[in-house]
């Protein structure tokens, strides 16, 4: 039976011309092109029962920075030995890669070669790891209650500061920002359903001093193909996801100094794709699937506005299926 090795890496010819070189040497190849992919692979044949002999990993990845996905796979399959690949190696990346104990290293350009004698290596000296403990869950009761977004638009005489403070101490308002864009405020509530935030955005939103109109923006659970939940999920445990203020970087030295509202109209048959690659990005505190307006609600924080703009335009405007992008900067207090 041949061996099955998983190739994950964007570049169709690489991901060809690995797979042909190992097809000659007696491997068999599964090529991914992107990490979700790879985790989906990896649990349909787990399911399956179908070993792999290792996983090649490419250090840049559209979705998953590769060295999170070496994390990851450490962490949900400790047996599995990963060869980390790169095009851009450097000392840094050589020390995490050896941080997170993985198997092998190699620098592109590689030849077929190379790949094989270390694949010689490390196969023979595998040595079986413990799965690690699984935390115990907890039975949780079902949620009782349900978040939206609120879209706020002021009369242009109004005053902000008092409009804000208004809306910020109601009962079922759980954040309130001023921002700067196409509405003045958004808001987050929460009631126990979503027939009720309704109810309270026409009978009391809609009637405080100032508000013009207020666009209520539904939250959904995304619906996506088989394991890719409870994927995303296995992926958070394994990197001890915590993005909340403070912690979006791993660099403690850089501060976060700035945060936006950014807002995504996209293709909805692409939701699988373009969900995943905001929720996994460093800069994404959260990101939430709406109905309304808008398709996906996300607040980003950097250490600058520049720095926001710079990762939409780069990472997420390129995406297939991102129709238009809104980034409404949040105001502080100070400026307002």
């Amino acid at each position: 039976m041949e061996k099955k090795i998983l190739v994950i890496d964007d570049e169709a010819s690489l991901r060809r011309s690995v797979s042909m070189g190992l097809m000659q040497k007696g491997y068999d190849t599964e090529p991914c092109e992107n990490g979700m992919k790879a985790l989906q692979t990896l649990e349909t044949f787990k399911k399956n029962q179908i070993p792999f002999e290792c996983a090649i990993v490419d250090v840049r990845l559209p979705d998953i920075d590769g060295l999170k996905l070496l994390k990851v796979m450490k962490f949900n399959y400790p047996e599995l030995p990963v060869i980390v690949i790169t095009g851009y190696g450097s000392e840094g990346t050589r020390d995490e890669v050896k941080y997170q104990k993985a198997d092998g290293y190699l620098e592109k350009p590689f030849d077929v070669e190379d790949l094989t004698r270390l694949l010689e290596e490390i196969s023979p000296a595998r040595k079986k790891a413990a799965a690690p403990e699984e935390a115990v869950q907890k039975e949780t009761a079902p949620a009782e209650s349900v978040t939206d977004y609120v879209l706020v638009t002021l009369d242009a005489s109004a005053n902000l500061m008092d409009a804000y403070r208004s809306l910020y101490f109601k009962e079922n308002v759980l954040y309130c920002d001023a921002i700067r864009g196409d509405y003045d405020l958004i808001l987050l509530l929460q009631a126990e359903s979503h027939e009720k935030i309704g109810e309270i955005v026409e009978k009391e939103i809609k009637k405080i001093a100032g508000v013009s109109d207020a666009s209520l923006l539904t939250v959904k659970v995304p619906v996506f193909g088989e394991n890719v939940v409870s994927i995303m999920g296995s992926v958070d445990r394994a990197l001890g996801k915590d993005k909340e203020e403070g912690a979006v970087y791993a660099d403690q030295t850089a501060r976060v100094r700035a945060s936006s509202y950014v807002l995504f109209e996209i293709e909805k048959e692409k939701l699988e794709t373009i969900y995943p690659v905001l929720h996994f990005d460093d800069q994404v505190v959260y990101c939430d699937y709406t109905e309304g307006k808008y398709d996906i609600v996300a607040l980003m924080k950097g250490t600058s506005f520049i720095e926001i703009e710079n990762t939409i335009r780069t990472k997420f405007k390129p995406l297939d299926g991102v129709l238009r992008i809104k980034e409404w900067p949040i105001i502080t207090l100070f400026e307002v």
